[in-house]
């Protein structure tokens, strides 16, 4: 399955593999909690450092962005120096930069910390996923992934109950304060347990991963831009220099000695097809996501709690289902279990476009879970065959694209939905226009998990690789 290079493993490593794997569990609850811990503390972060509420939104913007960008370059970092050295030293940063957070005196302090704060963040998840590969048989690759998923859909859903829960009780700080534990258990952990792997390059691109970094960074930018009408050129001349900046980096990565993100992965098909398909996935969660609270509270006429416990069973059937799809992905072609995930996940999303003005919590709560079982089924298998594509020399490659991918595609998700209000004249209007307007953008959702099945059965004519 794997292309045999350096740190390819021989067999299991039971010895401190359990210690190991809670390692990298803690450290990748920790980055997905921060991403959205902070979110409902903004109104009183708004306040209490005296800023605007639209510069207090740099809180949680810093960390996305500067994740998504350096994920290429940490990855690249890990083979160029050792994926367990990268992670010893990314926890500190992370764990540091929260103590940081937690002392910023100022927003724009609060603001630089959270920047460190991801950066530790991006080295942690850009090898995670290539150390878990170590440790474990490739024939366990399906049943990693599945943890991984559900780890990553537990942060995310418990990240603003938990912040709230928090807020309750205690200052804003203590949201941050609560990674200081879990950072040096994570650390000693890791220092004990981690196998030692070798640097698979003496070369890195630097060019290369600031040229990537700086290009994710106008994409997302002059994406976040198309939402406001007044801000129409700023955005169009940023999506220009992402081109521009692609075009480069693409060119660098022909000539490069060790490419941040190897083109040949792209000359294998089934690995091609299993990205398109996630990020049409994405897509459509993306806009659901952002979409379905619009619906629910302009729509519907329920309470922003109400609201977040109507969403919930979503990511609820991914921690349960993702596991299970995984461990099942090891033992049948894993294309056949991705495909039936995302015909479940199209049913739930149709359930939800179409509810109505007044449906019962039942079914709203019962089409949430259809979706999020759909997401589960389909999102283990499909990663396991992107990865398993990847040869282990590339594992961290292969791993920044699959988490890169996701942030990118949600994003535009999010963004589509921003602009489907801004055309409509939603954000001016009527209550009744931004539910009509969330409710329509909810079918761009249902196309592109349609797009996904696409390309999802395209890969059955693809050789199998399981």
């Amino acid at each position: 399955m794997f292309d045999e290079g350096p740190g390819q493993p021989t067999a299991e490593q039971p010895r401190g593999r359990n210690l190991a794997v809670l390692s990298i569990v803690l450290t990748t609850l920790m980055g997905t909690l921060d991403a959205s811990i902070v979110n409902v503390a903004l109104p009183r972060l708004s306040r209490e450092l005296q800023a605007t509420p639209q510069s207090t939104v740099w809180v949680t913007t810093a960390f996305l962005l500067t994740c998504a960008c350096a994920i290429p370059a940490t990855a690249a970092l890990g083979d160029r120096i050792g994926r367990r050295r990268l992670y010893l030293i990314g926890v500190p940063i992370f764990t540091l930069a929260s103590l940081g957070c937690a002392l910023a005196p100022s927003l724009a302090w609060l603001v630089g910390f959270r920047v460190f704060q991801a950066l530790g963040a991006s080295m942690n998840m850009a090898v995670s996923l290539p150390i878990l590969r170590l440790l474990f048989r490739p024939a366990r690759l399906g049943s990693i992934l599945g943890i991984n998923a559900m780890v990553v859909a537990i942060g995310s859903c418990a990240g603003p109950s938990l912040g709230g829960l928090i807020l309750a009780h205690l200052s804003w700080p203590w949201l941050f304060l609560i990674n200081l534990p879990i950072g040096v258990l994570t650390f000693c952990l890791a220092a004990i347990a981690l196998p030692k792997d070798q640097a698979i390059s003496q070369n890195y691109d630097w060019p290369g991963a600031m040229i990537i970094a700086a290009g994710v960074a106008a994409f997302l930018l002059g994406l976040h831009q198309l939402a406001d009408p007044a801000t129409m050129l700023q955005a169009a001349v940023l999506l220009v220099i992402c081109v521009v900046l692609v075009i480069a980096f693409l060119r660098r990565e022909r000539r490069a000695t060790r490419p941040v993100i190897p083109l040949s992965l792209w000359r294998n098909s089934v690995f091609t097809l299993s990205v398109v398909t996630a990020f049409w996935s994405f897509f459509g969660q993306g806009v659901a996501v952002v979409a379905l609270p619009f619906v629910f509270q302009s729509a519907h006429g329920v309470s922003p709690l109400e609201s977040a416990i109507m969403f919930t069973p979503w990511p609820a059937a991914i921690v349960i289902v993702a596991p299970i799809a995984g461990r099942l992905a090891d033992r049948f072609r894993a294309a056949h279990i991705a495909i039936i995930g995302l015909v479940v996940y199209i049913a739930g999303l149709l359930s939800i476009t179409l509810l109505g003005d007044h449906p019962s919590q039942i079914i709203v709560l019962c089409s949430t879970a259809l979706a999020g079982i759909g997401f589960g089924l389909f999102q283990s298998p499909n990663n396991r065959e992107m990865q398993s594509n990847v040869p282990i020399i590339h594992a961290s490659s292969g791993a920044a694209i699959l988490t890169l991918n996701r942030n990118v595609a949600q994003s535009v998700g999010a963004g589509a939905v921003s602009m489907a209000l801004v055309i409509s004249g939603a954000v001016f209007g009527s209550v009744v226009e931004e539910a009509r307007a969330a409710t329509m953008v909810l079918w761009v959702a249902v196309a592109g998990a349609v797009f996904a099945l696409v390309f999802s059965l395209a890969k059955l004519r693809a050789p199998a690789r399981n």
